[in-house]
C-alpha cells in the first residue's frame, strides 16, 4: 500500500489550532520511570487495545473530528503486537501517525524499517536522561542510553523525523544541556522539556524525592534552550507557570496554549467530547479552563494580581502544597486572555496545508452512527477512563 509522503517543515510564528488525535494503545511497558503516570497501575489493568477499537477510535479522529494527525501513547507502542498494523492504517487515511516510545527496540534497524514502512509521520522519543542516568532512571533494561542513541541513528538513516520528550526531575537537571545538544547533534527537530506532573496516584503523595522546584530547575531550563534555539531546534516547556522563566515565557505552554502548538493533542478528539469537526477558538478557551480543573492546578493567592492569571494554569495542588506557591512573581498591567500573547513570538515548526492525499480514503469503514457513538475505550485507549478521570 502506497503511504503518503511526509509532510515537509517550515518555520513559522503563525499560530494555529492543534488537529492531533492521542490513543493510548496499552499500558503494558518494559521500563519502569521512576516518575511514570502508570507506575501504580495494576499489571491486570495493563492490556492491549484491540486491532478493531483502535481502528474504530482513529476513524473518528480523522472523519468526525476532522483529525490530521494521531500519538500512539503507551505504555510503550512499540511492544504492541499491531502497532505496524494500526500504523500503516492510520497513514492510509490520511491521519499521519507518531509513535512516543524509549526508543530501544528501534535500536534494531529491521524494526525501525518495519515502522518507516508502515507509513510513521515521525517518532516522539523520550530522551530522559544520558549516560548510566538514563538505565537509573528507567529502573529497567541494559545499555538503555546507547539503545537509545542507535534508534536516532536509524531513524536519521531512514530519513523518519523525530523529536525528544524529557521530564525534568532531580536525577536529570544537570543533564538538560547535554540533551538538548544532543538534539542538535542528532537533527531532533524539536525537544519538550516536560515538567513532572503528579497526576492521577501521584497526587496523593506530597514528599515526591525526584520532583524539583521550578526555581531550581529554571537556570538549566534556559541554557538549555539556549542551545536548541542556536541549533534550530524548537524548545518548549510544558506545564511550569508562566512566571518561572521570566524572558522565556515564548517557549511556555499551560493548558491555555497547548492547542496552538501542532504536535500538542486535540482537546476535542481526545476527550472524545462529542463536538462534530473543527470547534473555534472560544471553545478551545474554555476547553483549556476544564484541562486546568480536571488535572487539578490552580492559582495561589499571588496569582490574583497577575495580569496573566487569564492565560496561565498556575501551580499543580501537590506542588502548591509542597512549596505553597512562594514562587509565583504577579505579572503587572490589564488582564491579557490570548493564550497566544507569547508564543507568537516563537519560531516554530509548523506543517503547510495541504489538500487531501490523493491516495487516501474516499469514505471511512465506519458510517452514521457506528462513527458517531462514544468510543468508550478501557484503560488501553481513551484518556477519559484512564485511572478513572472525567470524561468530561
Amino acid at each position: 500500500m502506497r503511504q503518503p509522503a511526509r509532510l515537509p517543515v517550515i518555520r513559522s510564528r503563525e499560530r494555529h489550532l492543534t488537529r492531533r488525535g492521542v490513543l493510548w494503545l496499552g499500558l503494558r511497558c518494559d521500563v519502569r520511570c521512576k516518575f511514570c503516570y502508570d507506575e501504580h497501575v495494576p499489571t491486570a489493568q495493563k492490556g492491549w487495545l484491540s486491532v478493531e477499537d483502535a481502528i474504530r477510535a482513529l476513524e473518528k479522529f480523522r472523519f468526525y473530528y476532522g483529525n490530521e494527525f494521531v500519538d500512539f501513547m503507551g505504555g510503550e507502542p512499540t511492544l504492541h503486537p499491531a502497532i505496524l498494523d494500526i500504523t500503516a492504517h492510520a497513514a492510509s487515511i490520511g491521519l499521519r501517525p507518531t509513535v512516543i516510545t524509549h526508543g530501544m527496540h528501534l535500536a534494531k534497524p529491521e524494526r525501525a524499517a518495519a515502522l518507516a514502512d508502515a507509513g510513521v509521520h515521525d517518532v516522539l522519543v523520550s530522551i530522559h536522561g544520558l549516560g548510566a542516568t538514563a538505565g537509573e532512571i528507567h529502573g529497567r533494561g541494559r545499555h538503555n542510553a546507547a539503545r537509545q542513541i542507535q534508534a536516532l541513528d536509524n531513524l536519521r538513516e531512514l530519513g523518519v523525523p523525530f523529536r525528544f520528550n524529557v521530564t525534568m526531575i532531580r536525577d536529570n537537571l544537570t543533564q538538560l544541556e547535554a540533551i538538548a545538544a544532543l538534539a542538535a547533534a542528532k537533527g531532533a527537530r524539536v525537544v519538550n522539556f516536560l515538567t513532572f506532573n503528579p497526576y492521577f496516584e501521584w497526587q496523593r503523595g506530597i514528599e515526591i524525592g525526584f520532583q524539583v522546584r521550578h526555581s531550581e530547575a529554571a537556570p538549566y531550563l534556559r541554557r538549555a534552550i539556549g542551545i536548541c534555539s542556536a541549533a534550530g531546534v524548537e524548545a518548549n516547556v510544558r506545564y511550569m507557570p508562566l512566571c518561572a522563566l521570566p524572558g522565556y515565557e515564548q517557549h511556555v505552554y499551560t493548558g491555555f496554549q497547548l492547542p496552538y502548538d501542532q504536535h500538542e493533542w486535540d482537546y476535542n478528539s481526545w476527550y472524545d467530547t462529542g463536538h462534530p469537526g473543527r470547534p473555534g477558538e472560544a471553545w478551545y478557551y474554555q476547553a483549556s479552563r476544564r484541562q486546568q480543573q480536571r488535572h487539578d492546578y490552580r492559582h495561589v493567592p499571588a496569582c490574583g494580581q497577575c495580569a496573566l492569571r487569564g492565560i496561565c494554569d498556575g501551580f499543580h495542588a501537590q506542588y502548591a502544597a509542597r512549596w505553597d506557591g512562594d514562587e509565583a512573581v504577579p505579572y503587572p498591567g490589564p488582564l491579557i486572555t490570548d493564550p497566544r500573547h507569547f508564543i507568537q513570538h516563537q519560531d516554530k515548526n509548523q506543517y503547510p496545508a495541504t489538500p487531501s492525499d490523493p491516495g487516501g480514503p474516499a469514505q471511512p469503514a465506519a458510517a452514521g452512527e457506528a462513527l458517531t457513538a462514544p468510543l468508550g475505550l478501557g484503560a488501553g485507549g481513551g484518556a477519559g477512563t484512564r485511572h478513572n478521570l472525567p470524561a468530561g
